[in-house]
């Protein structure tokens, strides 16, 4: 989403027709990139400019609920190559204290109207042989609040490499990434850290449509890290307000991700998801909507679809 968004935020995959030129995906919801709640549902194979906000509410079990507001501005040249900004705002959420001695009933304090770092993307997408494959540049700008977590203070960056394929009932996908920061590795999430340091990350998955638009989604992720990490945290380590943890594994990460997406209309979509963390023993649930400027239109309804 959600995306998020959440995007932006928020692995909706959809079938796509086959044919033997290069075409876009046919749905928004299909997109892989509408993984990332930071880019809130844009339908990237409509030409021209195009916006969408999401406000999605996110409850992880280490700190509680947030809701986040997260508008998109994204750009489509053509059925190749899209581009898109988003940054997120935190209208409400909790972090752990940053004072050197809490009370016991003050461990965590509720902060309003913080922004996180806003994030650029570059999409370039390519059919070979009925196999679709996206590949997104992400960066970041350190527009976020490093006392809290929300930014490592510096710019950021991750490739990653999505492939899939439809198979009438199920479309099977595979991620292959390497960046620089937890931030752009399964976007899709809500984390309550941010991290610097050289990591590569893999996702496989599938994706399932249902009836009227309706898709969900499963996947196993891993985030590996290659090199010595920072993690910045709102939690206080020696009267020091941004923890820094530096070591060679400290942002290791892998678990499962479900999500379902429902299409009321073109414009509006609620979005939920489920996230467990299994190495760092953590569940993120979102619930979302996401509203979109230039909707896709609406694909037809036959009976056969209904039994697909």
């Amino acid at each position: 989403m959600c995306v998020p968004a959440a995007t932006q935020a928020h692995a909706q995959l959809t079938p796509t027709p086959t044919t033997h030129t290069p075409q876009p995906i046919a749905s928004d919801a299909a997109t892989p990139a509408s993984e990332v709640p930071q880019v809130p549902g844009i339908p990237t194979w409509l030409r021209g400019f195009n916006g969408g906000v999401t406000f999605s509410g996110v409850h992880d079990s280490a700190t509680g609920w947030s809701t986040i507001f997260t508008p998109a501005v994204g750009f489509s040249a053509n059925s190749l190559f899209s581009t898109d900004i988003s940054i997120p705002i935190y209208m409400f959420r909790l972090a752990e204290s940053t004072s050197p001695n809490p009370k016991p009933d003050a461990q965590l304090i509720p902060l309003r109207g913080d922004v996180g770092d806003m994030i650029f993307g570059f999409h370039f997408q390519f059919n070979p042989r009925g196999l679709d494959y996206l590949a997104t540049v992400s960066a970041t700008a350190p527009t976020g609040d490093e006392i809290f977590g929300l930014t490592s203070g510096r710019a950021t960056f991750d490739l990653t490499n999505h492939f899939e394929h439809n198979f009438n009932h199920v479309t099977p996908s595979l991620e292959l990434g390497i960046g620089d920061s937890s931030t752009l590795a399964n976007r899709l999430v809500q984390k309550n850290y941010t991290s610097l340091g050289p990591l590569a990350h893999f996702q496989i998955g599938a994706s399932v449509p249902l009836w009227r638009g309706i898709s969900y989604d499963l996947s196993a992720y891993e985030q590996l890290p290659i090199g010595d990490q920072k993690i910045y945290t709102s939690t206080t380590r020696r009267h020091v307000t941004t923890t820094v943890v530096t070591g060679h594994n400290v942002t290791e990460d892998n678990g499962f991700t479900t999500s379902l997406d429902i299409p009321f209309d073109g414009h509006t979509t609620f979005a939920t998801y489920y996230n467990r963390s299994l190495r760092l023993h953590d569940d993120t649930v979102s619930i979302g909507l996401t509203y979109v400027l230039r909707p896709a239109p609406p694909e037809p309804i036959s009976t056969d679809d209904l039994f697909r």
